[in-house]
């Protein structure tokens, strides 16, 4: 059973920089509502009221802050702020490797991101060398004054984002996953990017691990927010993700977003698969864009989101929902991507950014292909042990880079986006799993069999053709118009 939402005329009360924070040796209230509180003797933390900011102390005294939302996957653990009350400073980093969502962690005058850097962090220090770190490039911006990138990024043309660890400014810099930072002088320190990696793991006992990992973190984002949404397509990740609610008897209400670019099958499956596990599925439709949108992104992202991307914020397509908001992003990681286009090893740098270059039909001057060969050189310095490259490239880089942007865009929403894979011990089991039964995403077909196998029946992405010709063209016709004559065109044209 499927329905479609229109969102309400009446707009959200939105300003610039909503849910982000900045540190820095002063306080730096963007607005007049916004908290500020001291860190220690030379740092101050000012955030904004609506990111959720939870405060605790170790079993050693020294106080820490998760910024975001951080659930725990491990179903014998307890929740983040309680594990950290009885744990001893030095032993915090092992406890976060099993957080799901999109977080940072402040404590020990250090920050620690979430497993890919979601909600990010931008750094740059001021002429007298003061640190100021953020998760807002715009913000830093108004601080630091510095020389902006001249490169527009463009959607899906070259590389759309601008790669850590450099920013769209350049004396502003983007940590990276695999990196810690110290406040008090801004030092940059590796942190493994992912726990060890397994490839002796047994199969089976890595998809029972994996099953009981999303559908831990499901249930206590349930517990912590019980409103919850699925953005569900005709794809496998998001199917993957409705197979371990049902199982876990999470409930949630799927949707699918109405766009002209949508498949057929996007919009058709998504209502079927959601009603095939008793789940009442709707179409949202968003309104055209608006001007003051647009300038409300420029500010609040400072250029590190392409209008392409921007797309579902300025159609107005969320503003109807609150609560909180999983889907299927984020499992690419494990997909085992780039193996024909991109070099199976890092050995010569040189080398290996020329084919990046070629593969996003990027000039080798860009300054997107300077940062990756930044990024390459810190990755060839810290490796990771049984991890691909191209596998840390799709989380240092497309997830650090791209998505973090994307969901800091977000954050002007009153939804609230969590990942429920992104977490470093999640990764890890994705990635002990042999690359054979991770290409074609076979290990999460086998997921969503054993979760629910009612859903193994209906294909992932099917072509027009499984719907019918006919059946296909009066789809897409009803919510693109120029669907047909732009068939027609090409036909003429191809006469």
């Amino acid at each position: 059973m499927s329905k479609e939402s229109v969102p309400p005329t009446k707009s959200l009360l939105m300003r610039p920089h909503r849910r982000q924070f900045i540190i820095g040796p002063e306080v730096f209230p963007v607005y007049e509502d916004w908290h500020c509180r001291q860190l220690d003797t030379d740092r101050w933390i000012s955030y904004c009221p609506e990111l959720r900011a939870t405060w605790t102390k170790d079993a050693d005294g020294v106080a820490w802050v998760i910024l975001g939302v951080a659930v725990e996957t491990l179903e014998f653990q307890s929740e983040p702020l309680t594990e950290i009350s009885r744990t001893a400073s030095e032993d915090i980093p092992k406890l976060y490797t099993s957080w799901a969502g999109r977080w940072v962690l402040i404590g020990k005058g250090q920050v620690h991101m979430d497993a890919s850097g979601l909600l990010g962090c931008f750094y740059g220090s001021t002429r007298d060398g003061q640190p100021w770190v953020s998760s807002s490039a715009a913000l830093l911006n108004d601080i630091l004054l510095p020389k902006a990138d001249c490169r527009q990024l463009c959607y899906q043309q070259g590389v759309s984002w601008f790669t850590p660890p450099f920013s769209g400014f350049g004396e502003i810099s983007r940590l990276l996953p695999s990196q810690v930072i110290h406040l008090k002088d801004g030092s940059i320190h590796p942190r493994p990017l992912l726990p060890p990696i397994n490839p002796e793991l047994d199969y089976e006992e890595a998809l029972d691990l994996l099953s009981q990992s999303m559908i831990t973190a499901l249930r206590r984002l349930y517990q912590l927010e019980n409103r919850v949404w699925l953005g569900l397509s005709a794809g496998v990740d998001s199917r993957l993700v409705l197979a371990m609610a049902s199982c876990g008897n999470v409930k949630i209400t799927p949707f699918t977003r109405i766009a002209a670019r949508m498949s057929v099958a996007d919009r058709i499956l998504p209502a079927t698969l959601a009603d095939k596990l008793g789940y009442q599925h709707i179409f949202l439709k968003g309104r055209n864009s608006k001007a003051n949108r647009k300038e409300l992104v420029a500010e609040h992202t400072a250029g590190h989101v392409s209008e392409g991307d921007a797309l579902p914020f300025l159609q107005s397509v969320r503003d109807s929902l609150d609560g909180i908001s999983v889907g299927g992003w984020c499992f690419e990681v494990g997909k085992a991507m780039w193996r024909k286009c991109f070099p199976d090893n890092i050995d010569d740098i040189e080398i290996c950014t020329r084919q990046i270059a070629r593969t996003y039909g990027e000039p080798l001057n860009s300054s997107a292909i300077a940062g990756i060969c930044e990024w390459l050189e810190w990755v060839k310095q810290n490796p990771q042990e049984h991890m691909d490259w191209r596998d840390r490239f799709y989380i240092e880089q497309r997830l650090a880079g791209w998505q973090s942007s994307k969901e800091q865009l977000y954050d002007l929403s009153n939804i609230q986006r969590i990942p429920i894979v992104n977490a470093a011990r999640t990764y890890a089991l994705m990635l002990s799993i042999p690359e054979n039964r991770r290409l074609n995403a076979k290990y999460q077909l086998d997921l969503i069999s054993q979760a629910a196998p009612q859903l193994a029946m209906y294909p992932c992405n099917p072509g027009n053709k499984y719907f019918g010709r006919l059946r296909s063209i009066m789809i897409k016709s009803s919510y693109d118009p120029l669907y047909v004559p732009q068939i027609i065109a090409r036909k003429l044209r191809s006469r």
